[in-house]
């Protein structure tokens, strides 16, 4: 969970870089605020889960649900509390922001590609367990 925590973060900030170069400093700064209405409420959510580890599992689904409403709250709280204070706000920038934020996780899959090494391979680094804890087709024997 806190590897697409960061993920998000990485995302919005390289996309903050290429707006702040491309078109302005405030663009760049809304694309930001944008991408924490959505990041720290998810890290909060994860601290969150992380710490709930080592309970008992029927509290787990109440404790997740608990959270997806509070960070859905906080996440609306944020964008209420930008589009009241921040005079140079640019929502274009920041609806980017937000949607780059909450689809960055699905960049995930390429990003765990990475990590292939600490996983068990079948010897030609195809990523399967090895044969030793595969299950075997079942044979038929002729006697």
């Amino acid at each position: 969970m806190f590897l697409a925590v960061g993920l998000q973060a990485a995302v919005v900030l390289g996309l903050a870089v290429l707006v702040g170069g491309v078109w302005s400093r405030e663009a760049a700064l809304s694309l930001v605020y944008g991408g924490a209405a959505a990041i720290v409420p998810n890290a909060l959510f994860a601290v969150r889960l992380a710490l709930h580890r080592g309970r008992s599992p029927e509290s787990y689904p109440a404790v997740f649900f608990l959270g997806e409403i509070v960070k859905i709250g906080l996440t609306v709280a944020m964008l209420v509390w930008a589009a009241k204070s921040m005079p140079q706000l640019q929502w274009p920038a920041l609806v980017a922001g937000l949607i780059a934020a909450l689809h960055a996780p699905f960049l995930l899959p390429l990003v765990a590609r990475g990590n292939e090494s600490s996983r068990p391979t079948d010897g030609a680094g195809h990523g399967h367990r090895p044969d030793a804890t595969r299950p075997q087709p079942p044979t038929t024997e002729n006697r």
